[in-house]
C-alpha cells in the first residue's frame, strides 16, 4: 500500500493540473506579447498616475501593468484558487463522499493518508507553477520584456510557497472538519480578505498592518524585480508548517465519518 494514496491522487489529478499549467502558460505569453507591443503606449499612460497608484496596479515593473496583473494577480489567485478547493477535499471530499471508510481500512495510517494527501497537493502546485514559469521565461526572452529569469524564478518560489499556505490552510480546516465545503469556504474567505488588506492597506499609509496578510509575502519583497528574499518565502513556510501540523493532529485523533 506504499504510496498508494498519492499515486491514486496523482492520477486523478494529472488532467487538471495539465489544463490548469496550460491556460496559464497561454494566458501569460498571450499577455507579455501584447505587453511587449503596446509597451510604450502603456508607459506613457502610467506616467501621470500617482505613485501610489503606479504601485498599486504593478506600472513600475518591467512591461507595465500588463506584465504586473500576470504575476500579482492573474496567477496567484488561479493557484491559489486551485490550492484551497483541491486542500479542501484531500481528506475532507473522501469523508463526504463516504470513501474515508474504504481508505482507513487499508494498511496505511492515517497521518500516512494525510501525509500523501498533502504531498500530491504539492506536487500538483509544483508542476503548475513550472509551467507557468517556463512559459514566462520563454515569453520575457522571446518578446524582449526586460524581466530577469532569476526574477521569475524568484516569484515562483514565491508563488508556490503562498498557494501551498493556504491550500494546507484548507487542507487543515477539513482535516479538523471533515467537512470540504467549510474547509473551502472558511479558507478561501481568509485568502480573499487578506488579498485585499495587503493590496488597499499600503494606499491608506498602513503598510505595516500589511504584513499580517500571507499576500505580502508573497509580493512584498518585489522578487520580480529583486529576486529571491530569505525572509519572505521562510515565513510561508513556518505558516504550512503550523497548518500541516494542525492537520495531522486533529486528523488523527477524530472520530472520521464516511
Amino acid at each position: 500500500m506504499s504510496n498508494a494514496v498519492l499515486a491514486k491522487d496523482l492520477a486523478e489529478r494529472r488532467l487538471p493540473v495539465v489544463a490548469l499549467g496550460a491556460v496559464l502558460a497561454i494566458f501569460t505569453v498571450a499577455a507579455l506579447a501584447i505587453s511587449a507591443g503596446l509597451q510604450d503606449t502603456i508607459n506613457d499612460i502610467s506616467e501621470g498616475f500617482p505613485d501610489a497608484l503606479n504601485a498599486f496596479i504593478g506600472a513600475d515593473v518591467p512591461g507595465g501593468y500588463v506584465v504586473a496583473e500576470v504575476f500579482n494577480l492573474i496567477a496567484p489567485l488561479t493557484l491559489v484558487t486551485y490550492a484551497v478547493l483541491t486542500g479542501a477535499s484531500a481528506v475532507a471530499g473522501e469523508e463526504d463522499t463516504g470513501t474515508m471508510d474504504l481508505l482507513a481500512a487499508q494498511p496505511v495510517t492515517r497521518r500516512a493518508i494525510l501525509a500523501e494527501k498533502a504531498g500530491g497537493l504539492g506536487i500538483a502546485l509544483l508542476a503548475s507553477v513550472l509551467m507557468f514559469g517556463a512559459a514566462a521565461v520563454a515569453s520575457s526572452t522571446v518578446f524582449g520584456i526586460e524581466v530577469s529569469t532569476a526574477g521569475i524564478v524568484a516569484t515562483c518560489l514565491h508563488l508556490f510557497l503562498l498557494a501551498a499556505a493556504f491550500g494546507s490552510l484548507a487542507l487543515a480546516i477539513g482535516a479538523a472538519t471533515g467537512n470540504p465545503n467549510l474547509a473551502a469556504g472558511v479558507a478561501g474567505v481568509v485568502a480573499a480578505i487578506s488579498y485585499v488588506t495587503n493590496a488597499m492597506l499600503p494606499m491608506a499609509g498602513l503598510d505595516g498592518w500589511a504584513r499580517l496578510s500571507p499576500w505580502h509575502y508573497y509580493a512584498g519583497s518585489d522578487p520580480l524585480l529583486k529576486g529571491f528574499n530569505v525572509e519572505h518565502p521562510l515565513v510561508l513556510a513556518v505558516l504550512i508548517v503550523v497548518a500541516l501540523t494542525v492537520a495531522f493532529v486533529t486528523f488523527d485523533r477524530r472520530d472520521l465519518k464516511g
